[in-house]
C-alpha cells in the first residue's frame, strides 16, 4: 500500500495522525496548522509534518487558514479539520458565522475544492445542528452537498465517543466525503470500563468547599461507586459517573471521588484515546485545553477504518 497523504487544519494535538498510527496505516504527514502557539509546541514535540502553518520559528508563521492560498498546498488524499466549535457550542456565546472562528468552515470547503482529496472528515459540536434554530446547519450542509458536483459522496452523523469504546460522553457531528460510494458508518461497540482509565496510584488531598462536599455526598448517596464528577455542572446527580466521564472541555473541572483529587492530564489524554508516551512540552493548563479541543481518537479510528 502506498502512503496515504494527509493534511489537517485546526490540527490541535493531531488526533487524526494518532488514529492512523494506531491503525498502522502508512501515511505521509503533508501539513498541519494552528493559531495557538502552545498547540504548535505540542505538534513539534510529537509529530513531523512536512509543513507546519503557525510555527513562529518556521517558514510558515501564519496559522490562520482564512488567509492562506490553498491552491499552493501539497496534494493530499485525506483532509481532516475540526473547525472551531466555540462559535457554535452551547457553552459559548454561539455567535456562529458572526464569530471569526465560524468563518473557518468556508476555508475548509476551499481546501477540498482546490486539492480534491479522495476523502475528507470535518467535525464540530452537536450544537451546530441547532444553532440559530437550525439555519446555520442548513447553510453548512447545503454547502457540503454542493461538493457532490466535484465527485464526492457526502454524509453526516452524530457520533458519541462512549458508543465506540472509550467511556466519555462526547457527542460530535462528523461530516464525511469520499470519491467512492461504499462508505458505511461504523457500528457501536462495547464501552470499556472507566475504572481502567484511572491512575489509582495517584492519590490527593484536595480540599473541597462546603458546596462541593455536599454535592459529592449527594452523588455518592445515589451511586456509591461514582468515580469522576464535573464540578462545573453544578448539582448534576451524575448517575452514570461509575460508567463514563462527562464531555471533556477546554477547562475541565473533574474530581476523582475515590482518590480525592482532580483528574490528571494522563487520564484526560487516555480518555481521548492518546497513548501514554505522548510528549508533554506545555503546562498542564495548556495541555488540558488541548485535550478538550481534540477529536476522540477512537471515533476517528472507527471512521477511518470504514472510510479508507
Amino acid at each position: 500500500m502506498s502512503k496515504l497523504r494527509i493534511g489537517t487544519d485546526c490540527s490541535g494535538i493531531e488526533a487524526p495522525i494518532q488514529a492512523l498510527k494506531q491503525l498502522k496505516i502508512p501515511f505521509s504527514h503533508e501539513f498541519s496548522s494552528d493559531i495557538d502557539k502552545y498547540v504548535i509546541q505540542s505538534i513539534k514535540s510529537n509529530y513531523k509534518p512536512k509543513i507546519l502553518f503557525g510555527d513562529p520559528d518556521g517558514p510558515y508563521p501564519n496559522g490562520d487558514i482564512t488567509k492562506r492560498n490553498n491552491s499552493k498546498l501539497p496534494d493530499i488524499d485525506l483532509y481532516v479539520c475540526g473547525f472551531p466549535c466555540q462559535a457554535f457550542s452551547e457553552s459559548g456565546k454561539r455567535r456562529g458565522f458572526k464569530d471569526r472562528r465560524g468563518q473557518v468552515f468556508w476555508s475548509c470547503i476551499d481546501v477540498i475544492k482546490k486539492k480534491r482529496p479522495d476523502f475528507f472528515v470535518l467535525e464540530n459540536v452537536k450544537g451546530l445542528l441547532s444553532h440559530d434554530k437550525g439555519k446555520t446547519w442548513d447553510v453548512i450542509w447545503s454547502e457540503v452537498q454542493k461538493l457532490e458536483r466535484y465527485g464526492y459522496n457526502v454524509d453526516w452523523k452524530v457520533m458519541n465517543t462512549r458508543d465506540h469504546g472509550i467511556p466519555q460522553n462526547r457527542e460530535r457531528v462528523y461530516i464525511v466525503g469520499s470519491v467512492y460510494d461504499d462508505f458505511e458508518w461504523p457500528n457501536k461497540c462495547k464501552m470499556k470500563r472507566l475504572k481502567d482509565y484511572v491512575e489509582w496510584d495517584v492519590k490527593g488531598q484536595h480540599k473541597l468547599t462546603k458546596r462541593q462536599r455536599e454535592h459529592v455526598n449527594k452523588v455518592l448517596k445515589s451511586n456509591p461507586d461514582s468515580i469522576f464528577i464535573d464540578f462545573s455542572w453544578g448539582g448534576n446527580p451524575f448517575t452514570n459517573s461509575d460508567k463514563y466521564i462527562g464531555c471533556i472541555c477546554t477547562n475541565p473541572d473533574f474530581y476523582c471521588i475515590p482518590l480525592n483529587r482532580r483528574i490528571t492530564t494522563k487520564e484526560l489524554l487516555s480518555l481521548q484515546g492518546f497513548p501514554t508516551n505522548f510528549n508533554k512540552d506545555v503546562s498542564d493548563t495548556q495541555l488540558k485545553k488541548q485535550v478538550g479541543n481534540s477529536m476522540s481518537i477512537n471515533t476517528l479510528k472507527k471512521l477511518f477504518y470504514k472510510l479508507l
